[in-house]
């Protein structure tokens, strides 16, 4: 009979899964953390809505319309459509982890993100032997995502505290999106919903600096409605 390992060893599992994500993980949370320092966001602003938010492309899009000067609504209400994806991850994740208590419900709803639900779920499906321990793989996966982020932007946020504002690193915010949205546009549905999606971004003429918000629900819309049509085709 195979020895189970214990929760110590699941725990450094997780941790050395996590390892070869923090090549693209790391320099991503530095430019979040320039991004927001050169946004006008003061230190504590800047890594204080990395540990609250803990979601990179929220924050990005969070820095961008603090940039545009949005009210706090606005912003509040982009970032939650931007991870409105983690609601699904939630549900996944919930069936296996429904037997542990409140405490541990919430520090793993908390510390979700993509590359920890991703290999979490990889993780189960190889080693469904190890169910019991399986929070503490999730933990040294996801301590290890939240600790590299965390040390990140405050590393991205002392680089942009040390950029003259007369080199206008703006661009930094719309090249990080472009290089989050290309990777994804590899069906013909993809491609329609972020072309309607950009356009309407500068089409769109809205109060409140809500251009964002509708720009991003009429890509959903264009994108759900391209794929039903070529099934039913």
């Amino acid at each position: 009979m195979p020895q189970v390992p214990s929760a110590r060893a699941e725990f450094i599992v997780g941790m050395r899964a996590f390892a070869p994500l923090s090549m693209s993980i790391i320099p991503f949370g530095v430019v979040c953390g320039a991004a927001a320092s050169t946004a006008g966001m003061t230190p504590l602003q800047a890594s204080a809505m990395s540990w609250v938010i803990f979601a990179g492309s929220a924050q990005i899009a969070a820095t961008q319309l603090f940039a545009s000067g949005a009210p706090l609504l606005v912003i509040v209400a982009t970032a939650a459509i931007v991870n409105l994806r983690f609601l699904m991850y939630a549900t996944s994740l919930a069936t296996l982890f429904r037997s542990q208590n409140r405490r541990w419900q919430a520090l793993i709803a908390y510390l979700l993100t993509d590359q920890s639900f991703g290999l979490t779920i990889v993780h189960h499906t190889r080693h469904p032997d190890r169910q019991a321990d399986l929070r503490w793989f999730y933990l040294g996966v996801a301590g290890a995502t939240w600790l590299s982020w965390q040390l990140a932007t405050i590393a991205g946020i002392l680089l942009g505290s040390l950029v003259p504002p007369s080199w206008s690193l703006d661009f930094i915010v719309p090249l990080t999106f472009i290089a989050m949205a290309v990777p994804l546009l590899g069906d013909r549905a993809m491609q329609l919903a972020a072309a309607a999606g950009a356009l309407a971004s500068v089409l769109l003429i809205l109060p409140l600096k809500l251009n964002l918000i509708g720009a991003a629900l009429i890509g959903v819309a264009v994108g759900v409605a391209a794929e039903k049509l070529w099934v039913r085709a």
